[in-house]
């Protein structure tokens, strides 16, 4: 490829070769007797990383406020994923696939109500509602007659920092529209119809065992409330 002070560039019968050659300025050209050095230009310290050319090719936005309670070193990434959908409007309730042309589903799944939305799932459905109040509860929060369009951000305001509490207040947020979405699911398409109980139950298995994967949670004064309510070990404390 180098001959004396120029560059022999083979055939260019690939278009990866094709886009080397073309993005080869003139004046670069190689220099005898000094090593060739590869430079990655998009990163400053001129190493290539994936992450350099995760920056280079995305779009930059300002951060949400409620990032931290989706995505951090103590989430659930399959309930995250739930939340981030429905947050952004993009759950497949009645409403939205009536967009589509499907009308088979438009009513609640829990109280038949006429009009499936993000709204009336979260948490304006009778059933979905006394899930809530039952999980706020075991959190020791208040966050009732918050529309919907409002929740997230109460809840990323409420839920600041990296105590036992606040892991929980946001694991807790992030499970029950998880198992509520997932109870609706399967109410559709198994035909299976758990109580309500039941589904509370399913939210704190879920909480308790991320909970139980822990040990470097820094200890607070409300700790033992909360160790005691969701029977967790003080062995998740550091």
């Amino acid at each position: 490829m180098i001959s004396v002070t120029g560059w022999h560039w083979p055939n260019a019968s690939s278009w990866q070769v094709k886009e080397i050659v073309g993005h080869s300025p003139p004046i670069m050209v190689p220099t005898i007797g000094s090593r060739d050095e590869i430079i990655w230009l998009p990163n400053k310290n001129g190493l290539f990383t994936i992450g350099s050319v995760w920056n280079l090719w995305r779009k930059k936005w300002p951060k949400v406020s409620w990032a931290d309670i989706l995505w951090g070193p103590y989430n659930i990434p399959k309930a995250s994923f739930v939340v981030w959908m429905a947050i952004l409007g993009r759950l497949n309730t009645g409403d939205r696939l009536a967009t589509f042309g499907i009308n088979g589903v438009s009513n609640c799944q829990f109280c038949t109500h006429n009009g499936e939305d993000h709204q009336h799932l979260f948490f304006q459905c009778p059933f979905t509602l006394r899930v809530w109040i039952v999980i706020q509860d075991k959190c020791q929060v208040n966050w009732q007659n918050i529309p919907w369009s409002d929740l997230p951000q109460v809840v990323a305001a409420d839920c600041k920092g990296k105590s036992l509490a606040t892991i929980i207040r946001r694991l807790s947020f992030c499970s029950s529209l998880y198992h509520i979405w997932l109870e609706r699911n399967n109410r559709i398409f198994s035909h299976e119809r758990k109580p309500e109980d039941a589904v509370v139950k399913g939210i704190v298995s879920l909480v308790r065992y991320r909970l139980l994967a822990i040990s470097n949670i820094k200890r607070t004064q409300t700790d033992e409330w909360f160790l005691h309510e969701w029977r967790l070990p003080a062995s998740i404390l550091k």
